[in-house]
């Protein structure tokens, strides 16, 4: 159900005479309520009494003093409800009016009438889904690069000789340097 408005054109004559007829084109318009069902946040509020005590000492006596105050505690809910969009349009309505010959029209008082009729229109809506893409790219990354290497040790080693005049022992150090390769085998990679 719509409602309807016009403006009818209408006869101003003073004289009479032959009628004369011609078609003219009144607008029309509609206005129509689209309904939306949406969710809306409700504010529910109530105020809660907080209350502290704290006990004081006088003396050998203790009181238990308490303060109250006011305090508001709200929480918000969603709510469906339904909204109301107007939606308006006008179109060109051919009359046909007669006068007598010398008479003219003039605009006449808007007149309103509901109406049920079905309207044809675009209504476009918009719909969106999330369609996960994936991106490939290539990315550089330094890996350390390891290779074996001497390490050499100094090892003091006791040796001793013989010798036929007056034996007696005579500590003499001697290095030795001793070099080995990291590796699997020796546990030491």
């Amino acid at each position: 159900t719509v409602q309807i408005c016009r403006t009818p054109l209408v006869k101003d004559c003073n004289i009479q005479g032959p009628e004369v007829c011609r078609t003219e084109y009144e607008s029309e318009c509609w206005t129509k309520q689209e309904v939306h069902d949406v969710q809306d946040d409700v504010v529910d509020c109530t105020t809660e009494i907080e209350e502290k005590c704290e006990d004081e000492t006088s003396g050998y006596t203790t009181n238990t003093k308490c303060k109250k105050w006011p305090r508001e505690v709200c929480s918000v809910s969603k709510k469906n409800v339904k909204k109301y969009t107007p939606i308006t349009g006008c179109t060109k309505e051919p009359r046909e009016l007669c006068a007598p010959a010398g008479c003219g029209f003039s605009q006449g008082q808007e007149e309103c009438y509901d109406k049920t009729q079905t309207i044809v229109q675009d209504a476009p809506k918009e719909q969106c889904s999330l369609e996960p893409q994936r991106t490939c790219k290539h990315v550089t990354k330094l890996v350390p690069k390891l290779s074996p290497q001497e390490e050499c040790v100094d090892v003091p080693k006791e040796v001793c000789t013989r010798s036929r005049t007056n034996p007696r022992k005579v500590k003499k150090p001697v290095i030795k340097k001793w070099c080995y390769i990291p590796s699997e085998e020796s546990g030491l990679a």
